[in-house]
């Protein structure tokens, strides 16, 4: 691309910023349709300073992820009702020196099960309440998914069900046998198989409790296929993978950005599917 006085940058703020796949999928993006953008990593060590030089620099947006989902929200000017009712931002775009935070993972993970099973009618188990849980947690309460969470820490899933409403079930890992009784849909939101968690070879979901009507989604990416994913694969479950999720939220912050209908084919291709 040619770079000039006129480019635009949009960053990345979040501790994966050296290993993220984010920038071949909107770099390659923004060239496909010659738009005059760069998207680029920024290693951030003091947030609230980081966030005055995108709005001082006139960085266009930033793209955000863990730490900074939740603290980053205490420095912008303005949060997207989505936003604002998640708790958390995963996308910042800088209009006129005015910080607007977004989050589009419940969206891209609502896109990301609808492209494997229509979601109508379906029980939901999701596992986890940190930042991604309560994204796709509220995305598919508003769709009319009876939903259960269950998390190591039970009160931090009973905050989360409360948060959205008095018909959210709750509990802790115990409650799997019963829970997965009903269940259509299974979503991990946990670290748990994730390489470098410490628990790569583990799997919250016990195999005997995967049935082949399921759907399994692990919003893990790295690596794409989890144990959890390949003990449903061996049960004949649906699979949904974590890159699916991260395609779709990514295409939502690319609309965000650049104001123009993302290249879809484009960014699946350089998200390697």
């Amino acid at each position: 691309m040619n770079i000039n006085g006129h480019t635009k940058i949009i960053g990345f703020f979040g501790s994966t910023y050296q290993t993220s796949k984010m920038y071949a999928l909107y770099n390659s993006a923004m060239q496909s349709l010659d738009l005059n953008y760069l998207y680029v990593p920024f290693a951030v060590d003091d947030l609230q300073r980081a966030v005055e030089g995108v709005r001082h620099l006139g960085i266009a947006a930033i793209g955000i992820t863990i730490p900074y989902k939740v603290a980053i929200m205490s420095y912008l000017d303005e949060l997207d009702p989505t936003a604002q009712r998640i708790g958390a931002v995963n996308v910042v775009i800088n209009r006129d020196k005015r910080l607007i935070g977004y989050n589009t993972d419940g969206s891209g993970a609502l896109q990301a099960l609808q492209e494997a099973t229509s979601l109508a009618g379906k029980t939901v188990c999701l596992l986890g309440a940190g930042g991604a849980a309560r994204a796709i947690a509220f995305a598919l309460s508003d769709v009319g998914c009876p939903l259960t969470i269950l998390n190591r820490t039970p009160s931090a899933a009973q905050a989360l069900a409360n948060a959205i409403g008095p018909d959210v079930a709750w509990g802790d890992y115990s409650a799997l046998p019963a829970t997965l009784a009903p269940t259509t849909i299974i979503i991990n939101t946990t670290p748990v198989g994730m390489l470098g968690s410490g628990q790569e070879t583990a799997s919250l979901v016990p195999s005997e409790l995967l049935q082949p009507s399921m759907v399994v989604m692990d919003i893990v990416t790295n690596p794409h296929e989890t144990p959890l994913l390949q003990a449903a694969c061996q049960r004949g479950c649906t699979l949904v993978y974590g890159q699916r999720m991260l395609l779709w939220q990514g295409v939502h912050k690319f609309a965000l950005y650049t104001g123009v209908e993302p290249p879809l084919a484009v960014m699946a291709a350089a998200m390697g599917g």
